[in-house]
């Protein structure tokens, strides 16, 4: 069971999470390219790989925007049924 203040500061005092695993993922990767393509400005070597750290900037961006539709769905308010309509 987590302590009272942790629900409110991950649910934004609202009941409902925020951020998810896939958000912060996707943010943790983006810092990561873009510190390598910094690092490929200073480094012949890094310049060389540069096409795999457009990947995972990309990679990044997939996962950020993955979070934000999984929250949406998990934030929608449920029918009276208490189904949320195939999800």
């Amino acid at each position: 069971m987590q302590p009272e203040w942790y629900i409110r500061y991950m649910t934004g005092g609202g009941g409902k999470p925020w951020i998810n695993g896939e958000t912060i993922t996707g943010i943790a990767l983006v810092f990561l390219a873009l510190l390598f393509i910094w690092a490929a400005t200073m480094n012949a070597v890094w310049a060389r790989i540069l096409l795999a750290d457009y990947l995972i900037l990309a990679i990044g961006v997939g996962f950020i925007v993955l979070g934000i539709i999984t929250m949406r769905r998990t934030n929608r308010p449920q029918s009276e049924e208490g189904h949320t309509h195939g999800y």
